[in-house]
């Protein structure tokens, strides 16, 4: 079992191309507005193996494959380094954490969009987090095909599967997201970019300082 949530420690979650990046950046924003020390971090990332091991996963000219099951070992390996080595003690110094992706997205694309087995995926995080849980969870959701349009970019690996495979992601978070609704919020991220922030601040008003 994962332990209880911590009060201070906010997720991002959704498919590629929902906007993720940028309503962390606001939300952490106006927790600092709010006279609080807040961290933003980011998945995979936020370490020197976290970011070498998010290039080596999706970065679209690699000529390295991996297999879906090495893909989810890759990202807990580098969310476990990011939990030990930042998020755990920025949580202990009382800093508020904003983190764009956690577990559940090893959990939505790799276990609902490339059909590794969920129930070991959990296990899997939760030996990675050392069953650090967030508080809340804003699932940002957004159609896929939308989603692809805004990237306006080259796509990475994860994003070359399509939209099809986003699909299957995003149902994974729905699913994922009826389980824990207790700590989810859905957040409709369709909007423009301040109609969202109202709607992220509004979902997290219960817990927000």
């Amino acid at each position: 079992m994962l332990e209880d949530s911590n009060k201070m420690f906010l997720v991002l979650e959704g498919i590629d191309g929902c906007g993720k990046s940028t309503q962390a950046k606001l939300l952490a924003a106006e927790l600092e507005r709010r006279g609080r020390q807040v961290l933003h971090l980011h998945e995979p990332g936020g370490t020197p193996l976290g970011e070498t091991i998010r290039e080596l996963i999706l970065n679209s000219g690699s000529k390295i494959g991996i297999h879906s099951r090495a893909e989810a070992l890759l990202y807990s390996a580098a969310r476990a380094e990011l939990v030990h080595d930042v998020l755990r003690p920025a949580l202990a110094e009382g800093r508020w954490v904003v983190c764009e992706r956690y577990y559940y997205s090893t959990l939505a694309y790799q276990g609902y969009g490339l059909g590794e087995d969920t129930g070991l995926l959990h296990s899997l995080s939760a030996y990675a987090t050392e069953a650090v849980k967030p508080k809340r969870v804003v699932l940002l959701d957004l159609d896929p095909g939308e989603a692809l349009k805004r990237a306006g970019r080259s796509l990475d690996r994860i994003e070359s599967r399509g939209t099809g495979y986003m699909q299957k992601v995003r149902e994974g978070y729905f699913l994922l997201s009826r389980r824990e609704p207790e700590r989810f919020r859905i957040v409709k991220a369709g909007g423009s970019e301040e109609e969202v922030q109202r709607a992220v601040l509004g979902a997290l008003e219960d817990v927000l300082p």
